[in-house]
């Protein structure tokens, strides 16, 4: 906007820079700059102390240290060019209404973060912002559009859907005699993306290991990996040179790291928790796609999906719905109405969420599993003391999720300190063994040894904590290859722990992909299955990852606070996240906030992982104690899958009571 004002009117945008700049004359001598300087500093010290990130940008253009008076006159030259932009914009709209660029940027800015009406008026009378009927109808005329943008998307016949139930709170809502109603409202949001006889046991040969010379199979490369990569970011700093110098783990079958658009579908009024409910989901979806039933529309006004597949992405209760549809509707006369374009994809963040539930019912559910000095309970009480109630209750994925992390981190640290005292009796401590400076082969030599031996009863939790992390990275990487090697282990865990319809729809799944389904429909929901919204390596998501994340935008962030949180405002403005995200990074960036973000920088675990592993040394998890005993023997669940597989038992695929 600055370009084009000055490009525009230049002699005006020098008189303006003439006008803001007295007082401030720019110099260019040293002793002139640090006058400047001085200056600048004394006046916005407070608010510029927190902007670190232009000395960065200004050192990467030049490629030359910047001193702290240049990086202040530059800052200074951004916040009156900011200026001049807001005068000029407040000129131009005092002559013409319709020149309001900054102030409906502004206004949508305001909307979205829920200020107050006054504050949007006050700010209207000054020039600043749009009033607030202005920004009303610029969100009916947002939400139009992009219901275009959905047709157009869903027209292509190159869109995979997906959906997920949502709960709102409408506190305002006041029951009356005439009509009594419930405040919790059940929603269902959307998203859209561009993008023979077999058994179980023909699933177990997907993706076979190559042999290697070092014997180890592809899961060994990737712990001992995983062993490498904790020992140089987790302990003494004379490791820490080695990290650069980390290969990455093999790769099997990447998904092109590209950017996939993602655009949000209008929230639905509709409780999908019910197969009726799924169906109204589903024909919705679609409609906002434009795509409807052939035999109701007239020629090419909608595109006939009957002879495509469409997929849609969804957690265990979606699917168990579809399946029920899909059997009640097969007396149908069209394809429409049996709905045999859509094909279910199971979501792979909930198969995450249920990883972690099985290893919590592996290892701390049972009673005696918390007795051991060396348990997985024992540990939480040092790692995060005030939770070991909720540990021992029901915890959220999030709390396992980091402590699969931390508590793996320091086991496998320990595993390093067992080994290195088995090698040579002086080395008592990681600490030690980095007094004899060894080489990044030596390291890897004891890495691949710690792949292949993981000790006892800790065994099995090394084990499982390895798998989780293994499945972490592989969806993070885009790996879809590794990503479908690690279900096949899971799914035999989870029907051990008791998550019976899990483990048989995982299986069912990957014998329908690779046995049953088509080589471009393979191929179609393998590079679907995980997307890219941002285009960076390692940073794949999960498609119903995605839209949790949209569900928390409709509820928490953009969804209105007190009465304006009404049902209608979360319909009319669910398909508008993105727009707002950008109206709030261009609002940020060119205002220059400071702190941006809000994610939580990594806290220092130092000091923490320390007690940990003193407690170890005492407790000795990895190493044998003749005369130790146990209360509770840790069970091999991947032998009890492979067990229970074996005899057939619940066998239906959509049984049990299971939804995550």
């Amino acid at each position: 906007m600055a370009m084009e004002i000055e490009a525009e009117a230049p002699v005006l945008w020098g008189l303006l820079n003439v006008v803001l700049s007295v007082g401030r004359a720019r110099t260019t001598t040293s002793a002139e700059r640090e006058d400047v300087s001085k200056e600048w500093a004394a006046e916005e010290s407070e608010y510029w102390c927190q902007v670190d990130d232009l000395e960065g940008v200004i050192e990467g253009i030049t490629g030359n240290h910047v001193s702290r008076a240049e990086r202040l006159v530059f800052r200074r030259d951004a916040v009156i060019k900011l200026r001049k932009v807001v005068i000029v914009s407040l000129l131009k709209k005092s002559v013409n209404q319709k020149a309001n660029a900054l102030s409906s940027m502004l206004g949508i800015f305001l909307h979205s973060t829920h200020a107050p009406e006054k504050v949007i008026e006050t700010m209207s009378r000054m020039g600043l912002s749009i009033s607030v009927d202005a920004i009303h109808d610029a969100i009916r005329a947002l939400s139009v559009e992009s219901c275009r943008t959905l047709q157009y998307l869903g027209q292509t016949l190159l869109a995979a859907y997906a959906y997920d139930n949502f709960d709102v709170h409408l506190k305002s809502m006041v029951p009356t005699a005439k009509k009594s109603t419930d405040m919790l409202k059940h929603l269902t949001s959307g998203l859209l993306d561009s993008p023979t006889e077999h058994t179980w046991k023909d699933v177990l040969s997907l993706h076979q290991d190559i042999q290697h010379p070092s014997e180890l199979t592809r899961r060994d490369h990737f712990n001992s990996w995983k062993f490498l990569h904790d020992l140089c970011y987790h302990s003494p700093p004379y490791f820490a040179q080695f990290q650069s110098e980390i290969a990455d783990p093999e790769v099997v079958e990447q998904i092109p790291v590209t950017k996939m658009p993602i655009v949000a579908a209008s929230a639905m009024d509709v409780n999908n928790l019910t197969v009726a409910g799924n169906i109204q989901a589903i024909e919705n979806l679609l409609m906002q796609g434009g795509v409807c039933d052939p035999a109701e529309v007239e020629d090419d006004e909608s595109p006939d999906v009957s002879e495509y597949i469409v997929l849609v992405h969804g957690d265990l209760g979606t699917g168990e719905c579809i399946a029920s549809l899909q059997q009640r509707r097969s007396i149908e006369k069209t394809l429409w109405r049996q709905f045999q374009h859509i094909v279910f994809v199971p979501g792979l963040f909930h198969l995450k969420m249920a990883a972690a539930d099985a290893i919590w019912r592996a290892l701390i559910q049972p009673t005696s599993a918390r007795r051991d000095l060396t348990s997985l309970m024992h540990n939480i009480a040092q790692l995060c003391p005030h939770e070991i109630g909720i540990f021992a209750s029901k915890p959220g994925f999030r709390m396992m999720h980091q402590l699969i992390g931390h508590d793996g981190i320091c086991r496998r640290l320990d595993c390093w300190c067992t080994e290195v005292e088995r090698m040579n009796n002086t080395h008592k401590s990681l600490a030690d063994f980095a007094m004899t400076k060894p080489s990044l082969d030596k390291l890897k030599e004891i890495a691949n040894q710690l792949a292949r031996e993981y000790y006892e009863n800790n065994l099995l939790i090394n084990k499982y904590f390895l798998l989780y992390e293994e499945l972490s990275y592989m969806m993070n990487t885009g790996d879809i290859a590794r990503v479908e090697t690690c279900i096949i282990p899971w799914a035999l865990i989870f029907k051990a722990t008791g998550k019976h319809k899990y483990a048989t729809v995982m299986i069912e799944f990957l014998k329908n992909l690779h046995f049953i389904y088509p080589a471009g429909l393979q191929k179609a929901i393998c590079y679907h299955w995980l997307i890219n919204p941002t285009g960076k390596t390692g940073h794949f998501r999960a498609v119903d990852w995605c839209v949790e994340l949209n569900n928390l935008f409709i509820k928490v962030k953009n969804g209105g606070k007190g009465s304006n949180c009404s049902m209608a405002r979360v319909i009319l403005e669910s398909p508008l996240m993105e727009i707002y995200c950008k109206a709030h990074s261009v609002i940020e960036n060119n205002f220059m906030h400071t702190g941006r973000t809000s994610s939580h920088a990594e806290p220092d675990m130092k000091k923490t992982f320390d007690g940990l592993l003193m407690k170890m040394q005492l407790t000795t998890p990895h190493f044998p104690t003749l005369g130790r005993q146990s209360t509770y023997s840790v069970p091999d669940l991947l032998d009890k899958g492979h067990e229970l597989f074996e005899k057939g038992t619940k066998g239906n695929a959509w049984g049990g009571n299971e939804r995550c």
